[in-house]
Parts: C-alpha cells; structure tokens; sequence
C-alpha cells in the first residue's frame, strides 16, 4: 500500500521509501492552507491513487476527507506512520525532488514557516469579526470621552448659566445651548436653530434671563464653544460608530444580535476575543464575561460567584428582580453560545433560538420569589467566607469570657 504525504511543500506518493508520484506547490504557504481548508484541487493525487489496487495510507484528516470525496479507497496512516514521516520529514522532501538536499530542505521549510506565518496574520486581521472588535471597542472609547467633556463643560458653562443643569439632561443637547454663548444670546429663535424641541427651548429661554450665573470673559466663552462643538462632533462620530455596529453584527453574527442585542453582542465578541472563540466557550464562561475579577476573588475568598458581567447591560437581566437575574443570565448565555456557533458555520437567521429564549423568559419571570430563610443562609455564607479569608469565627463560651474580663 502506497502511502500520500501532504507536506509544508507538495504533496507526495511513497512506495515504500521510493517516490511513486509528487505534486509540488507552486505557492507552498497558500496551498498548504487551502488542502487544511479542504478547498485544493487534489485531482493529480486522486487521479493517481484511484489507478492502485491497493489504496492509499494518508497522513492528514483534511487530505483523506478530500480523497475520500472523490472515491479513493483510503484510510488514516495509523500513529507510527504519522510519527515516521515527521522524524524522516527532510529525507522524504528530498526524495520527492521538492528539495535538492536536506540543507536545501531546511531553507524551504523556513521560508514555508514565514510564508504561513504572514499568511494568517493577513487572514486574521481581514476577519469580519476583528472590525467589529475595533468599531466597539471606538464606540466605547468615544463614550468614555465624552463623559469626560461633558462633565466639564457643564462645570465650566454651569459657573455662568447655572440653571440649565436642571434643564437639560442630554449630552448633545447641553452642547448646544452652550454653543449659542453668553445667556444674552439665547433666546426661542437661537434656541429653535439649535434643534431643541419647543417646549423645552421655552423653558431654556424663560430662565435665561432670570439666571443667577456670574459673567464670562470673550475668550472664555470662546474656549468653551469650541468644546460644545467638539462634544457634538464626537456625539456624531459615537452615533456614526453605532450605525456601522449594528449593520456588521447583523451580516456577520446575525443570530448573536438576535439573542444579545448588536451591541452587547459586539462587546461580548470583543470580549472574548473573536466571535470563533466565543462559539468555543461553554455558556458558563459567557455568562461572567467581563465579570473576571470578581469571578477570581470568589474561589480565592469563598466570597459567591458573579451571576453576570457584560449580560447585566441586556435589558432582560437588569430590567429584572435581584433575585432572577442569575437565571435570566444563564438562560440568554446558554442560547448565545448556540446562536455563535450557529454564525461561525454560517447557518443563517435562526428565529427559533430567540423563540425558545421567549419560553424560558416566560418561564423564568413566572417563578415566585424565593422566601425569607435565604437570609439566614447568607449569613451562613458570610460567616465561612470569612473563616476561609483568616477572620475568626464565633467562640464557645464568648459570654463568660466577656464576663470574666468585666469583673
């Protein structure tokens, strides 16, 4: 029996040790690849392991699937034969004429592993799912920094026009009205052209004048237009980042949009490090994703375990109770895990998952609470986090003790 050997540099037909028939690769990294991803026109090998009696020995799974495909009688070289070829690997390069000498051998095969290397960064960093890391991890970036800039111009506006912080809740709206400038200038035509809505550019308006604010400089008010326009730019970049998220969750993962909402869901991929990887975690691992530390301070304390971490933001577990919140975590975890893999092997839209997480909600919203002695317990747990974490508990005959030392 002839034995097939996929190698970093073509592929190869030994009898015995004697070559029977090779099949060079023109660009070894990108074909080497491509035979792993069972997408190669393997037709020469075919083609000659059809016109044996015997079969063939493969050494690769994707090889023998192929083969397989195409009729060949083959089967999977058994350990030895797989650890042979790996120990006699430069030999067998040189007497497949894919290598003059095994010196020769040695530099192909390094070029071959800078070949792969580059090959599956490039492969990588062109994923659909990294982009949407970037774009989240942007969005979120751009949420802290706004946060940031609006607490400050609101102290720094506020020193003239105090009371507009009780009028105005919005970001992008605040930034407006200190963009228009000095109280003097805002009025209902100002206000209007700033797209506030009537009734509360009315308010805006009315308490302008009567405000107990002090005076600011021109080059002040200058300096903190300029950060009002900075604020709406940046609210539109966030607003922009949005849009684009939420179209590449829903062509790329659309059945985790589905389950987790495109942005939790997004955050869960970043978190995760990639949506292959998520589809690889367990529903217990999801559920705590982004809880980590508090995961680790548990089974180092005793402390309980997080029931949520990036989940608490779906509005199924914090729009809950307390005390369902774990459950309803561990129901939408156990779908997303379903609804990644659904995603990675391109399944399409699966309407059945959310479905089914709609019968478990239901389920879950109609279990009645849990009734008091669960306090009791908690004590109990706090009683042995402590011992665990070197406090001491109770003594026997405390009283006494506390008795003896009064007297």
């Amino acid at each position: 029996m002839q034995e097939v050997i996929l190698t970093e540099l073509g592929i190869v037909a030994l009898d015995g040790k004697r070559r029977a028939a090779a099949f060079p690769f023109a660009d070894a990294a990108a074909e080497y690849m491509a035979v792993r991803r069972g997408e190669a026109d393997v037709s020469g090998i075919a083609e000659h392991a059809s016109s044996l009696d015997s079969g063939v020995a493969v050494n690769d799974a994707a090889l023998l699937e192929a083969l397989r495909a195409r009729s060949v009688e083959a089967r999977a070289m058994d350990e030895e034969g797989v650890g042979r070829v790996q120990s006699e690997k430069l030999a067998i390069l040189v007497e497949a004429g894919f290598a003059s000498d095994e010196r020769d051998a040695e530099a192909r095969l390094r070029d071959f592993a800078m070949g792969l290397s580059s090959a599956r960064v490039g492969e990588a960093s062109q994923s659909d799912d990294a982009h949407i890391m970037q774009a989240i991890r942007a969005m979120d970036e751009a949420d802290r920094a706004l946060n940031g800039h609006n607490s400050r111009l609101r102290e720094w506006y506020g020193l003239h026009f105090p009371e507009l912080e009780n009028v105005i809740d919005g970001i992008a709206a605040y930034a407006r009205v200190a963009r228009i400038g000095a109280r003097g200038d805002i009025t209902r035509e100002a206000l209007g052209g700033a797209g506030l809505d009537p009734p509360v550019a009315e308010m805006v308006a009315t308490v302008a004048p009567k405000s107990r604010g002090g005076d600011i400089s021109g080059p002040s008010l200058a300096v903190v237009r300029e950060l009002a326009g900075h604020i709406l730019g940046l609210a539109s970049h966030r607003h922009a980042l949005e849009e684009h998220v939420t179209a590449e969750m829903e062509r790329v993962a659309p059945n985790t949009a589905a389950i987790l909402g495109a942005l939790i869901g997004a955050r869960v991929i970043s978190r995760a490090g990639g949506l292959k990887r998520l589809s690889s975690m367990p529903a217990s691992s999801i559920q705590v994703l982004g809880a980590e530390k508090a995961l680790f301070r548990s089974l180092k304390t005793g402390a309980l375990p997080p029931k949520h971490g990036l989940l608490f933001q779906h509005p199924l577990v914090h729009a809950s109770p307390r005390w369902q919140r774990g459950r309803m975590a561990r129901a939408i975890a156990s779908k997303a895990a379903i609804a990644a893999r659904v995603d990675v092997y391109g399944g399409g839209l699966n309407r059945t998952l959310l479905e089914k997480l709609n019968v478990r909600v239901g389920e879950i919203g109609r279990v009645s609470r849990p009734e008091a002695p669960a306090a009791g317990a908690a004590a109990r747990r706090g009683a042995q986090g402590g011992r665990r974490g070197g406090a001491p508990g109770p003594r026997r005959g405390g009283g006494q003790g506390r008795h003896a030392r009064g007297a």
